[in-house]
């Protein structure tokens, strides 16, 4: 049966390995990927091609999706065998079943269909559907987490 893509939701199925962490700036939101911060229980966004993701950040009912948490805020990092809403960069025309990897501000972009050595520890997941964005575009896209 295929997911159906939750509104104001992270989670789509399965059950994550939750980690709870607190920002470590102020841009960090729902639905993006985020690495380890200046100590183990601080996180950051992830950048483009990061090797070290953590998970992705999962909502919280006081604040609007779209909405920043201030610095210091606790949040829950959601990781494991799970199906989540990631945000989708810009200029990415992506297949269900295409690899993802980080990409700049935490969001999620293609994976290299000829990997570097070494670039298969970047494979954060899977597509879940298939969604294209333009230039200056985001999107919502449901991906399989690995990570």
């Amino acid at each position: 049966m295929p997911y159906g893509k939750p509104v104001n939701k992270i989670l789509v199925a399965g059950t994550p390995i939750i980690d709870e962490c607190v920002t470590e700036g102020t841009n960090v939101k729902p639905g993006l990927l985020v690495v380890k911060g200046t100590s183990d229980n601080q996180v950051v966004l992830a950048g483009a091609g990061a090797l070290n993701v953590l998970g992705v950040v999962d909502v919280d009912s006081r604040y609007n999706m779209a909405e920043a948490f201030p610095d210091k805020h606790p949040v829950k990092v959601l990781k494991g065998p799970i199906v989540t809403v990631l945000t989708l960069a810009a200029s990415q025309t992506i297949a269900k079943g295409r690899r993802m990897q980080a990409a700049a501000n935490g969001q999620v972009q293609a994976f290299p269909a000829t990997p570097a050595a070494g670039d298969i520890e970047k494979l954060v997941g899977y597509a879940e559907e298939s969604v294209t964005t333009a230039a200056g575009e985001t999107k919502p896209i449901m991906v399989r987490l690995v990570i």
